[in-house]
């Protein structure tokens, strides 16, 4: 939704099906590809090893994927809260929980824990021309600019 954080799956069973399918070199380029493609800084060490304990960045992660909850939550709710002393005081709650979802974002992309995917400047062309049309089909467009 958001850019949820997603594991990186590089096991050997992964890459050995991957080298099979492209062969050594084709397998290389698609590697260094999404390594160019990756947006992140590097990792932190945890104080604790990788293994079933939870650590740092387990908790990081379900705390933000909380707090995007109930931002998405607190959303719905303003929105539609027909009263405007309840809408007032859901609105701030709402900003709150922005801001905090925002810093955990932050603090788990700064530890290198949260990666983004950069896209080619011909693919963002390509999204841009194909949803631009789309633009005369908005109610009120002329009064768009």
């Amino acid at each position: 939704m958001y850019g949820q954080y997603q594991p990186q799956f590089t096991g050997p069973q992964v890459a050995q099906g991957m080298q099979g399918m492209m062969g050594m070199h084709g397998m290389q380029g698609m590697q260094q590809q999404q390594q160019q493609n990756k947006i992140k800084n590097p990792q932190t060490n945890l104080a604790q090893g990788k293994g079933p304990q939870i650590n740092d960045r387990d908790n990081l992660n379900l705390a933000l994927a909380q707090e995007k909850y109930i931002t998405d939550n607190f959303n719905v709710f303003v929105r539609e809260a027909s009263h405007r002393q309840l809408h007032t005081d859901v609105m701030r709650i709402f900003i709150e929980t922005h801001a905090m979802t925002r810093e955990l974002f932050n603090l788990m992309f700064r530890k290198g824990w949260y990666t983004l995917e950069g896209e080619q400047k011909q693919k963002l062309a390509q999204s841009y021309q194909k949803f631009q049309g789309y633009s005369n089909q908005f109610p009120y467009s002329n009064q768009m600019h």
